[in-house]
């Protein structure tokens, strides 16, 4: 009977303690990625995808991102969705998608995604939006060649 009650108890310790331990090991990693821009370039298919980490308050970010947007005459904003915190804009033939993501109170993911371009200056406009983002909210960003 005491090695049952023992078993049931251990159970219930480990059933109480992986629930608290996984996310924090998942903030842990998270955090080490902070800033780190990372990006995709399909050449083939014409796409470009960027995603960064932030230590910001998404609403923030958002507003700054619509700013940097709107400051350009030749982006042509095609949608946005305030709740889910997205746009969708024209630039140069690009339709290009950008999406602020509330991870916890403070981190913030920005991700980008670009169609129709198939050059390397195409990724490089898209990884310097992030960082003219970063900069704005004061955030430290940088591309994985740093």
């Amino acid at each position: 009977m005491f090695k049952k009650t023992q078993g049931v108890f251990l159970g219930l310790v480990i059933l109480f303690l992986f629930p608290s331990v996984v996310p924090g090991q998942a903030v842990f990693l998270a955090r080490k990625a902070l800033g780190l821009i990372s990006k995709i370039a399909d050449q083939a298919q014409g796409h470009q995808t960027a995603s960064v980490l932030v230590e910001a308050d998404a609403n923030k970010v958002f507003a700054a991102a619509e700013r940097i947007i709107r400051e350009k005459s030749e982006n042509e904003i095609l949608s946005k969705n305030e709740a889910d915190r997205s746009i969708s804009f024209r630039h140069d033939g690009r339709a290009i998608t950008l999406k602020v993501a509330r991870l916890q109170d403070d981190l913030t993911q920005i991700l980008v995604v670009s169609s129709g371009g198939d050059t390397p200056q195409d990724t490089t406009y898209v990884v310097d939006g992030i960082l003219r983002i970063c900069k704005e909210v004061g955030a430290d960003c940088r591309t994985s060649n740093e």
